[in-house]
């Protein structure tokens, strides 16, 4: 009997954890540091070489970034199926830093 009992308490908890876990997976992981109404964005080359920008939204609207982004959304498509999901745009840091400059934030 004592045993049964220390086996259902221990299952309890084991499925308490597991619950917890899942439903924490369920929710968006936002960094710290990421103001409201920003975004990040990873530029660069090469995966072990990528600079790490925090942005505006709205200058997802501004044609400039929008050309980089689509000239990258081949690439940002396997990304997302795989799980991997950052927004990773393949150019130069110093031409993504003069775009930044040029763009107008609405």
């Amino acid at each position: 009997m004592m045993k049964s009992k220390l086996m259902t308490k221990a299952w309890k908890q084991v499925s308490s954890r597991v619950a917890k876990h899942r439903a924490a997976a369920k929710e968006p992981h936002i960094p710290h540091d990421v103001p409201k109404g920003h975004l990040v964005v990873y530029v660069g080359k090469e995966e072990e070489s990528y600079k790490r920008f925090v942005i505006k939204i709205t200058l997802l609207y501004d044609p400039t970034i929008r050309a980089l982004l689509d000239q990258s959304k081949d690439e940002a498509y396997d990304d997302f199926t795989s799980g991997y999901s950052k927004l990773c745009i393949p150019c130069d840091e110093t031409l993504f830093l003069e775009v930044l400059r040029c763009a107008s934030p609405r």
